[in-house]
């Protein structure tokens, strides 16, 4: 678990530092608000959203080897 968490935060804060630089480059103004949202935002899609969807996806694996 602690794995995960830590996991999260690290792929959390490169998609904020991401969306920052992506925003400076291309013109916008970045702030710490939008910093902040994609920092939330990666650790949602990263520490709960990713897990889920792989485990399903390893369940369907499984069941598709045993029909076979």
């Amino acid at each position: 678990m602690a794995k995960r968490i830590i996991t999260a935060i690290l792929w959390a804060v490169s998609y904020g530092g991401v969306a920052f630089a992506m925003s400076y480059i291309f013109g916008g103004e970045p702030d710490w608000f939008f910093f902040i949202g994609s920092l939330i935002a990666g650790f949602i899609l990263f520490g709960v959203l990713r897990p889920i969807v792989q485990n399903k996806r390893r369940q369907k694996q499984q069941q598709a080897g045993e029909r076979i």
